[in-house]
């Protein structure tokens, strides 16, 4: 029997910015990666008014890319003013973990403080009345939750819930 190392580390629990209100709306979005890609041809993308108010769902691929990049991917986006037409964001605990990469968990917690440093760092410029949730199981990361990109959810940030209608 092959042993394989786990790629997920116990999640710290979801940390909450700006987490004064209820948000309920349409979400969009996608691995921040690939979302410049997207924009950059003009396709697969609701027109930028549709998204006045919704809710970005965000996550980083098993690639694990560094804080940087992800700033810079959202730096890009916020310059074309995208994410401050969303009033939540809510990003995938990121995957922290590759057969090429093998992270202490040590490691991988720096590497998604990191990464939400970055977000904050983005968010701060560009969407600064925005709320965020960190720390997300879905994308790609293990264990994974179901979210409907393009479905309805609702973020109570006072309350600290989410819940989707699919």
């Amino acid at each position: 029997m092959l042993a394989v190392e786990p790629d997920s580390f116990p999640g710290d629990g979801w940390i909450w910015h700006n987490a004064d209100r209820v948000v309920e709306e349409r979400t969009c979005g996608g691995c921040v990666e690939i979302i410049p890609w997207i924009l950059q041809v003009g396709k697969h993308m609701r027109p930028d008014a549709d998204h006045d108010g919704g809710i970005l769902l965000l996550e980083s691929s098993e690639d694990m890319p560094p804080a940087g990049q992800i700033y810079w991917d959202l730096r890009a986006m916020g310059e074309r003013g995208l994410p401050g037409r969303f009033a939540a964001v809510v990003v995938a605990r990121p995957q922290a973990w590759a057969r090429s990469r093998r992270n202490t968990p040590a490691q991988k917690r720096e590497y998604a403080e990191a990464q939400r440093a970055a977000i904050l760092r983005a968010l701060s410029a560009y969407a600064p009345d925005a709320m965020a949730v960190f720390n997300v199981d879905f994308g790609h990361t293990d264990p994974q939750l179901i979210l409907p990109y393009g479905g309805d959810m609702r973020i109570d940030g006072p309350n600290q819930t989410i819940a989707v209608r699919y």
